[in-house]
């Protein structure tokens, strides 16, 4: 093993086992010492489980979700809302408050899924790499619901940053030793710096942020509980009514007849007149009045969700909400201001401690506000006849090269 790789120290062992990675391909491939095998936690790394823990696929986010939230449209919108976007937008480097530079591979291309920044070639199951948005959406799910996120960063270069590949680790696996401040994963402690984590809401116990499933999951277990009863009314039905006999006696068979015909006569979308004996009355069932209110009972569902997640309600088409008639930029603002912002800033102070002090790391929230071409143009030309953009400065913010300087053709 390279002397420059880091050391695994087992928790429990007598005697220290250790266990080396020198980089990600040593980890990647298995080899030599068979360390995967004996972390099948980390995610993309195998062999996979029956059970569905480890392997390229396994071990995934909703796997740990008791009432069932995950399954839910709404969680699911909310979560995409948040993560998605913030995944897709630039995510850019700035050296003090101005001087732009480029975005580290491991920032832009964390798992080496680019052909030419691949650490392995052939037939394995790092085929399955993350493309960048879906590894840091992925990451970002994982504090936003259960309150931590992780990613193993077996290697660093000399100037001390991520070298790519990078893993992630489902937050269920990692423990914190909060006298230590040490992190530990099946037994094994993390070497000091191989793990950014990235927490929830606070307030934070023991090292651990707060998650949306696990601070809510009452609330998200009854929007379940009710979708779960409102499809079985649905299902099932209610009757709409029964037969009353005044026969003194009246056999199985006999109900089960007169049922029968009834049904044959006026059953499913048969609308007639019912001409019944002296001996039978009908008496019509009205819905309950518990289930009269599921639809009043699923928009509160739907506003929790919204408020666990913090997303304005109308985004997932919750009626009545005072948004209704906002225009389009107001309520993306508003989307920016409380749902992205928070989670934007809490990722971007992270990720500064990664660089050398004096340069972070801003995710370009802008492009959510954006006006339509007619009021950018003339806001533009305001700027540049005010003296405060130049023109290729604005070109800049329209993704356009700069103007050709004097003397030089284009």
């Amino acid at each position: 093993m390279a002397s420059d790789g880091w050391i695994w120290q087992k928790r429990a062992a007598i005697g220290g086992v250790m266990r080396t990675a020198t980089d990600g391909r040593d980890v990647l491939l298995n080899s030599p010492d068979g360390w995967e095998v004996d972390a099948p936690q980390l995610w993309w790394l195998g062999p996979a489980g029956g059970d569905g823990t480890g392997g390229p696929l396994g071990h995934p986010l909703n796997s740990d979700d008791p009432y069932g939230a995950a399954s839910l449209p709404a969680v699911s919108r909310c979560t995409s809302i948040i993560c998605d976007t913030i995944a897709g937008l630039p995510w850019n480097v700035f050296r003090g408050d101005y001087e732009k530079l480029t975005t580290p591979d491991w920032i832009t291309d964390p798992q080496s899924a680019r052909i030419d920044g691949r650490v392995v070639t052939g037939s394995t199951p790092w085929d399955t790499r993350y493309s960048a948005v879906d590894f840091w959406a992925n990451w970002i799910t994982a504090a936003l619901w259960w309150g931590d996120g992780y990613l193993y960063v077996p290697v660093r270069d000399n100037t001390g940053q991520p070298k790519p590949p990078l893993w992630q680790i489902h937050p269920h696996d990692v423990e914190i030793d909060a006298s230590s401040g040490s992190y530990w994963i099946a037994g094994n402690r993390m070497p000091p710096g191989s793990i950014i984590h990235l927490r929830g809401a606070p307030p934070y116990r023991g090292g651990h942020g707060n998650g949306v499933l696990t601070t809510n999951g009452a609330e998200l277990g009854l929007a379940a509980t009710v979708r779960t009863y409102a499809a079985s009314v649905f299902t099932s039905g209610v009757p709409a009514g029964y037969l009353k006999s005044s026969q003194p006696s009246m056999s199985p068979d006999q109900a089960v007849a007169l049922k029968q015909s009834w049904m044959a006569a006026h059953g499913n979308a048969k609308r007639s007149i019912a001409v019944l004996n002296a001996t039978t009355e009908f008496h019509p069932i009205s819905i309950s009045p518990v289930d009269a209110q599921l639809s009043a009972a699923r928009e509160w569902g739907l506003r929790d969700i919204a408020l666990a997640f913090g997303v304005p309600p109308y985004m997932l088409g919750v009626p009545g909400d005072s948004s209704t008639y906002a225009n389009v930029e107001s309520r993306l603002i508003e989307l920016r201001t409380w749902g992205l912002l928070p989670w934007a800033r809490r990722i971007e102070s992270l990720l500064d401690s990664e660089f050398p002090r004096g340069t972070s790391v801003k995710i370009n929230l802008d492009a959510l506000v954006r006006a339509d071409t007619a009021t950018r143009y003339s806001a533009y030309e305001t700027a540049i006849r005010s003296g405060w953009l130049t023109i290729d400065e604005v070109r800049e913010l329209e993704d356009r090269p700069p103007l050709p300087t004097a003397g030089v053709t284009a």
